[in-house]
């Protein structure tokens, strides 16, 4: 069985300001990274769900159960990471606002994360009662739940971008003039 890590890579291995510490740009790329890995591991819940749901009615809970740990591990480590950089850039880099919105795209993916378990809760029991009018209502609310933090995160992201155009404006000069 394919092991359920999202490369969260090596925090280490982001280059140093001169400073000591990495700089806002550096710190925003490893944001962005993480970003990409939060993405594969919702595509590694929903493998190992359709896993789960594709056994049905003899369900192996323990091997979905197993997958979920692995998978919510490797969803700890990239919130902490990104939680540190939040942090770093507030802090070490008084970029605030660029702060703000990565806690903002931090507490739009922790609702989907709950809302994505949420709707394989649901998605499971009608697997069992595929009649139960009240759990495909569920499902549908919980599917436009989704869309709509996925617009809110893409727009929290625009956001960032638009916030930090200054960050790599200033790389192209310090590049340009070298």
């Amino acid at each position: 069985m394919a092991t359920a890590s999202c490369a969260t890579g090596d925090s280490s291995s982001t280059p140093k300001h001169s400073n000591g510490h990495a700089s806002p740009l550096d710190l925003l790329r490893r944001f962005h990274k993480l970003q990409a890995a939060r993405v594969e591991g919702y595509g590694l819940f929903e493998d190992a769900f359709n896993t789960f749901i594709a056994g049905a009615p003899v369900y192996d809970f323990n091997a979905y159960k197993q997958r979920v740990a692995e998978i919510t591990i490797s969803f700890k480590k990239i919130s902490e990471e990104i939680i540190h950089i939040k942090n770093s850039l507030q802090d070490t880099h008084n970029k605030g606002e660029i702060a703000a919105i990565i806690e903002k795209v931090q507490e739009l993916e922790e609702t989907k994360l709950k809302s994505t378990a949420d709707l394989q809760i649901s998605r499971k029991n009608a697997s069992d009662d595929p009649s139960d009018e009240v759990t495909q209502q569920e499902i549908t609310a919980l599917h436009f739940k989704l869309d709509d933090l996925a617009q809110e995160i893409n727009e929290a992201l625009e956001d960032l971008k638009f916030e930090s155009e200054d960050l790599y404006a200033q790389e192209m000069e310090d590049e340009t003039s070298r």
